[in-house]
């Protein structure tokens, strides 16, 4: 007995050893722990102070700041003579692709401080976590984005957003929802009570410690994936409802659900940052199917693509609820003809979130609409605003909705 024992003890001992050997290989090689902790209202954060490498698309390395985000570290409380810009968003925002000094949203700040000048300073603060949709960057504005004081609130819309702000089709369903209901809404937090999540939490400690576990996650995460392919009624997601409600021609944007839902939650978001005594302003992104000159090229020869139909909606929802949209689409095309590059980083054939290029088209799109709206900044030098796809006139507006 005291033979078996004492085998059974070699053997723990053996593979606790092992672990600890890869947990150290897997740090001496810059390997971090899981990046996110789960969060009851928002679904997830970032865990603030935790180091990360990606190299899945693109490359960056680096540390999640204090407070939790992909950003330079913010104090809540905005210095004297500080203007302040809030950037909310998904990944696109979050820019785990590039490093840190190569984001839109540190390029822009450090453009728009030299227009301002010593003393002034402008200061660009982003909260952007991948897989948002405007749900949770109208919760996290309310929950995080008040506390640092901004003066202008900008969101990047990206044209996934429909769907992630849609729970019949969103890919992750433990996030928070706004469901309609009537005229209104009401906030669906459910997915905190599942036992899924329940779950998740007793294992917290252990995933956001060791770099061993984290990398057995991701890989059966990424085997899952590759075996179930994410679906909805109809079609493979990739040829299904994104394509049809961002492209086609024959379908019209508010007559799809998550559209709707989707300008209510616009709405609501922009009049309460507007009843905060701040300005509201959407920056509307595009995919490159629809600004690469040649991708769109060859996908005009459908008579049913209509490259801009998701922006004249969102500058239709501007009109409606009074704040502004700016369209990236028409810098980045004027950009693809241009430069003759790409502005995405390629991924299984499919183009994906911008390189440092595009990050930089954005960044310069950005600077001249917030020159022009930040008072006191030197505004000599900037490029007229690029015109975007033309919104319904009224009458069509007031057509589309049945007179309200």
């Amino acid at each position: 007995m005291m033979r078996v024992l004492g085998n059974l003890f070699a053997m723990a001992a053996g593979l606790l050893i092992a672990l600890l050997i890869a947990e150290g290989v897997l740090r001496l090689l810059g390997f971090g722990p899981v990046e996110i902790r789960q969060d009851s209202l928002l679904g997830y954060r970032y865990v603030p102070g935790v180091q990360f490498r990606k190299f899945d698309e693109g490359a960056s390395t680096g540390r999640i700041n204090s407070q939790g985000w992909r950003d330079v570290e913010h104090a809540f409380a905005k210095p004297a003579g500080r203007t302040r810009v809030l950037i909310l968003g998904d990944s696109f925002v979050a820019a785990f692709q590039v490093p840190l000094d190569s984001t839109f949203f540190r390029k822009l700040e450090r453009s728009l401080d030299r227009r301002a000048g010593a003393p002034e300073k402008v200061e660009v603060v982003a909260l952007g976590q991948n897989g948002n949709g405007t749900a949770a960057e109208c919760l996290t504005y309310e929950r995080f984005g008040r506390r640092y004081d901004p003066d202008i609130v900008a969101l990047l819309f990206i044209l996934n957003d429909q769907a992630d702000n849609w729970k019949p089709v969103a890919l992750e369903k433990s996030r928070p929802f706004f469901v309609a209901v009537g005229d209104s809404m009401v906030l669906d937090t459910s997915f905190a009570e599942t036992a899924a999540f329940r779950h998740g939490e007793h294992w917290m400690w252990l995933r956001t410690h060791s770099v061993l576990w984290a990398q057995v996650h991701r890989a059966l995460a990424t085997l899952r994936a590759r075996a179930r392919p994410p679906v909805q009624p109809g079609g493979v997601v990739e040829q299904g409802y994104y394509t049809t409600w961002n492209f086609d021609a024959r379908v019209p944007a508010d007559t799809i659900a998550a559209f709707r839902l989707t300008e209510k939650i616009l709405a609501k978001l922009a009049g309460e940052v507007q009843r905060d005594g701040r300005r509201f302003v959407v920056f509307a992104a595009g995919f490159a199917q629809q600004e690469d000159h040649a991708l769109l090229a060859e996908y005009g020869k459908d008579p049913a693509f209509d490259p801009d139909k998701t922006q004249r909606w969102l500058l239709s929802i501007g009109a409606r609820h009074g704040f502004d949209v700016i369209p990236l689409t028409p810098a980045f095309r004027a950009a693809s003809v241009a430069l003759d590059q790409p502005f995405w980083f390629g991924k299984n054939g499919l183009y994906g979130h911008w390189n440092s290029a595009g990050h930089t088209v954005a960044a310069n799109v950005m600077e001249d609409y917030l020159a022009r709206a930040i008072p006191g900044l030197d505004t000599t030098a900037l490029a007229p605003l690029p015109k975007g796809p033309a919104p319904p006139a009224p009458e069509a507006v007031r057509r589309d909705h049945g007179g309200r």
